[in-house]
């Protein structure tokens, strides 16, 4: 549906930062990160220059919300059942890579969240998303390598990607995977709360 037929909200966050860009939530709306002193009209500016890049992804928000209807939304039950598989599994995954790359980590976090797969703090706590063991397991091992990398490498450089490719050499294919799949899957989650 063309974007000027369409009712979108949005929100603004401002910080420091020096450049403007757009995420789209898993409700449709978009968020705004820009820098403090930019204009609401510089942002809707923005906005209107993003159109294609805006119907694409919500193109793709009905065709993840379509699959996760094919694949079955998730109960309550299966979120609990979810939960409790990935408080066992994630953990062993994360010692056994920790061992094969020689790194050490801080505390594991494990819960569900509706844009995020993994992430790693400064102090090395660790982040992971439960969805995480409903997947096939090289996907799963795949954020736990490149969330283990960061404990070298606390960006996304290329001497990131070698040693995470180094160690894992299906990566590309997994985070390929990932980024086709990974939206359905969310939505098996979020679709009942999304005007569906």
């Amino acid at each position: 549906m063309p974007l000027t037929n369409m009712k979108l909200t949005y929100k603004i966050k401002k910080s420091r930062r020096r450049t403007i860009s757009l995420s789209l939530m898993p409700d449709g709306s978009l968020l705004v990160k820009a820098p403090y002193g930019i204009s609401e009209a510089t942002v809707k500016e923005f906005i209107l220059l993003k159109k294609g890049w805006i119907e694409k992804h919500l193109k793709k928000q009905e065709c993840d919300k379509q699959r996760a209807r094919d694949m079955g939304l998730l109960s309550a039950e299966d979120l609990r059942r979810i939960r409790k598989d990935a408080k066992k599994i994630i953990p062993e995954r994360v010692e056994f890579w920790a061992k094969k790359l020689g790194v050490t980590y801080g505390r594991i976090s494990i819960r569900l969240q509706s844009s995020r797969w993994g992430s790693c703090a400064q102090s090395g706590n660790l982040n992971f998303n439960c969805l995480l063991v409903i997947m096939p397991s090289d996907v799963l091992d795949s954020v736990v390598v490149h969330e283990l990398c960061h404990r070298r490498h606390m960006n996304h450089s290329k001497e990131f990607y070698a040693e995470v490719e180094g160690v894992f050499p299906n990566y590309k294919a997994c985070d390929k995977w990932l980024k086709e799949n990974g939206g359905a899957y969310m939505k098996r989650v979020y679709a009942e709360n999304n005007n569906t």
